[in-house]
């Protein structure tokens, strides 16, 4: 029974071996959801990874923090290092942390929304301070300026994460909907028998994709693995959160959904090498998993999520341009100079 179940859903399933190679990987630590905006900055570094040193980057917009951990990521890659790149939601051009796993370092950005500091100083890792500044007495006047600056951006990310509470919404309703459709017995059946799990171990929890100014981005193509099964349509969402509770306790990857961010999106099984990953396909379907149809209202549901989740980006677009507008006004009085002194410091004791 398990093994007919196996074949006739590896059918409709889209396994791809090869496709995905690349010495840069890239995630969201960070994700604008369903939920608000929801950081996993402690699972930068694996846990079943010895623990890394971390340069935790402080300063306002616009000092240099980017630049510098683009700086590390390229150096690193020119010399034959792997690097894993954070890439930031607000700005997916932008990073939120690099990690060069062979040399055991992490630079991260410790700046607000996802205020970091180092819990052991000098032994898990250091503040470099990069908000050195000039003139603080002229930049004190511009204090209105920043305010209304930093007011207008708060009023359209409450109206991002308003569109994307509504989008989870109806996300839920739906996969729960399908859910009761499905023969869970039969897909548990289905994932015991052809995904091994991996050994014990701590789990590691980022995103792949994340509403962003540009859009939705996926970075499922920069992490996927020899063997990624894709799983069309709702019912992989069900799968997923099948797969999330067999996996428990067990060493994984869990990248989230950002309109449900309690359910995961893809698992990746290091051990095995194999990566889940649930997919809108309207075109594939895993119908020998049913026990009644779906109800119509779960297309209703992800239509309109859909929407919203448009609707969201465009509001994270004018984010973006008062972002944009507060690094302007910051610029004229950073310290750069100072700044580009100790970013060589940093690229030399790194010996990358």
């Amino acid at each position: 029974f398990i093994m007919a179940a196996y074949t006739a859903a590896y059918i409709v399933l889209n396994t791809q071996k090869g496709r995905f190679r690349t010495m840069t990987k890239k995630y969201f630590p960070g994700a604008n959801t369903g939920r608000g905006f929801i950081g996993h900055f402690e699972s930068i570094v694996p846990p079943w990874e010895k623990p890394h040193y971390t340069y935790i980057l402080k300063g306002g917009p616009g000092v240099g923090k980017n630049t510098l951990m683009k700086k590390v990521s390229c150096l690193a890659r020119a010399n034959g290092f792997a690097v894993e790149e954070f890439r930031c939601a607000s700005d997916p051009e932008s990073l939120d942390a690099v990690r060069i796993p062979q040399k055991g370092i992490v630079l991260l950005d410790g700046t607000a929304p996802h205020t970091v500091d180092p819990a052991v100083p000098g032994v898990e890792g250091e503040i470099l301070n990069l908000g050195h500044f000039l003139h603080r007495e002229a930049f004190a006047r511009r204090r209105g300026e920043l305010q209304l600056l930093l007011s207008e951006n708060r009023a359209h990310y409450s109206a991002a994460f308003a569109c994307l509470s509504a989008a989870g919404t109806l996300r839920r309703a739906a996969v729960t909907d399908a859910a009761r459709s499905a023969d869970l017995p039969m897909i548990r059946a289905f994932l015991r028998e052809g995904f091994p799990l991996s050994a014990p171990g701590g789990t590691r929890t980022l995103f792949l994709r994340t509403p962003t100014p540009g859009g939705v981005i996926d970075l499922r193509e920069t992490v996927g693995t020899d063997n990624t099964v894709f799983l069309p349509g709702i019912l992989g969402a069900v799968f997923l959160r099948e797969a999330a509770a067999l996996a428990d306790g067990t060493r994984a990857e869990v990248f989230l959904d950002f309109l449900t961010p309690e359910l995961p999106q893809c698992i990746r099984l290091p051990d095995s090498g194999t990566m889940l990953c649930a997919v809108d396909d309207t075109h594939s379907t895993l119908n020998e998993f049913l026990l009644s149809p779906i109800p119509e209202f779960v297309s209703f549901a992800l239509h309109e999520a859909d929407l919203l989740t448009a609707r969201a980006v465009e509001a994270l677009r004018l984010c973006k341009r008062t972002h944009d507008a507060i690094e302007t006004l910051y610029r004229p009085y950073v310290d750069y100079d100072r700044v580009d002194r100790e970013t060589q410091a940093l690229l030399e004791k790194l010996d990358l």
